[in-house]
């Protein structure tokens, strides 16, 4: 049994490292698309064209500045709020107790985590929503559907954390329960 308790202790560990290599990663993504952003909202168009990652908004800024901020400002929202679960992972990581894993705090903060996500479905399918009218109107943006695309995927997620969240609420009612027994 000690081994098992060993092994789930270095599992944490890694998985601390991991939410933290992740953290990391997306605030550095996050960070690349805001000054890109900011930069192409400037009007310099050799930055909106090689915006991260491939994605061209040359044509987007053409359009209008409406249209720029409302895709360069979901894109920066959506990256921000994914580094923001992230960290929330590190949180859980670092105060996760094996020997009594249900903790408000715990809780709370799977709590925010299916909050936040759910946040970022709706965000990516409005986004989605918006660039499919955009389309609709003759104007297509090479790889912006890569970025918005699983909205309905994160809705999903959404739905499954807040479920893990409610059972450790109830973990938590029957922990406390089971306290004041003894």
């Amino acid at each position: 049994m000690k081994n098992k308790t060993t092994f789930n202790a270095k599992l944490l560990t890694v998985l601390n490292m991991l939410f933290w290599i992740a953290f990391v990663g997306l605030c550095i993504k996050t960070g690349t698309i805001l000054f890109s952003f900011l930069i192409g909202l400037m009007g310099n168009q050799a930055v909106t064209e090689s915006l991260y990652l491939e994605l061209n908004l040359t044509e987007l800024s053409k359009l209008g500045l409406f249209h720029y901020l409302n895709i360069g400002l979901t894109l920066v929202i959506v990256s921000g709020l994914k580094a923001y679960i992230a960290y929330l992972a590190v949180k859980i990581s670092n105060k996760l107790n094996l020997k009594e894993p249900f903790s408000k705090t715990a809780y709370q903060l799977i709590a925010q985590i299916s909050y936040f996500t759910l946040i970022i479905g709706i965000l990516q399918v409005c986004a989605l929503s918006y660039y499919e009218g955009l389309i609709n109107e003759g104007f297509l943006l090479a790889n912006l559907a890569d970025y918005v695309n699983d909205g309905d995927e994160m809705i999903f997620s959404a739905g499954i954390i807040f479920i893990i969240a409610q059972v450790f609420k109830r973990g938590l009612e029957i922990q406390s329960e089971n306290e004041l027994t003894i």
